[in-house]
């Protein structure tokens, strides 16, 4: 099975030009059907310009002093770092690689166990032993978050 299709129509989506806020660059234009014309919806304008992404991207980056999409370096911004214990402690019952997770953490972990009481056991351990950030940098790692 080829993917080159896909591939090709990825590359052709990437040429498209954009449509934007000719005042704020925002891309959220609408188009208002009864006066039959296109607007900002952030701020209202109906100046809309086209342009390449690339173009765009760079009068964005002149105007703002930053891209559009900044890449967060610092993993602790990441939602996962917001996450409860009890959250947590879902997102990794609901995982299919939750055995993995445990493992890592955990090499020596003991078999036998139900999905139930292994999340349970350990959890206690990874809070009694303040292992919660060790947990959450490897579901980054993981799953990409």
């Amino acid at each position: 099975m080829s993917t080159m299709p896909e591939t090709r129509e990825l590359n052709d989506y990437d040429s498209e030009p954009v449509r934007y806020c000719s005042r704020c660059y925002s891309l959220k234009v609408k188009y208002d059907e009864t006066l039959d014309s296109e607007y900002c919806g952030d701020c209202g304008c109906s100046d809309i310009s086209e342009a390449p992404i690339e173009i765009w991207e760079e009068k964005y980056e002149k105007r703002y002093g930053h891209k559009f999409a900044v890449k967060n370096e610092d993993p602790r911004k990441t939602f996962i770092f917001g996450l409860t214990i009890e959250e947590l402690k879902t997102k990794v019952y609901k995982s299919d690689k939750w055995k993995e997770v445990i493992k890592t953490i955990y090499p020596s972990f003991p078999g036998g166990l139900s999905k139930a009481d292994a999340i349970i056991l350990f959890f206690h351990h990874i809070v009694k032993e303040n292992k919660l950030n060790d947990l959450k940098f490897l579901l980054l790692k993981l799953f990409k978050y």
